[in-house]
């Protein structure tokens, strides 16, 4: 097995509340798969993080953000639709304000 690709990012929970509370289910709607988006804010910053670490590690921007739904608990993104070689492995961590992922592209 071999790694592809690596992404990080880091996403500020209060600033993530912020852009839900004035954009609501426009925002919902574009970037989670339905079954996210029932999760709390703190949850859905941390997803947003994990699909931006997802894109990164896969080096592939055109994938819709709601196409990539991350398994509950985080360990593995899914990419519905696309076609992806080997595992997609992702962490998630919280801290105060602050919710940061990773995303490691593995392929056999």
């Amino acid at each position: 097995m071999a790694i592809k690709g690596v992404g990080i990012d880091i996403v500020s929970l209060s600033r993530f509340e912020k852009v839900l509370m004035k954009h609501g289910e426009k925002l919902l709607s574009k970037y989670f798969a339905e079954e996210e988006k029932r999760m709390s804010t703190s949850s859905l910053a941390a997803r947003f993080a994990a699909k931006e670490a997802v894109k990164k590690a896969l080096d592939t921007p055109s994938i819709p953000f709601r196409n990539i739904v991350i398994s509950s608990p985080a360990r593995q993104a899914k990419i519905v639709g696309y076609e992806v070689q080997g595992r997609v492995w992702v962490s998630i961590s919280h801290e105060k304000d602050n919710a940061v992922a990773i995303a490691v592209w593995e392929v056999v």
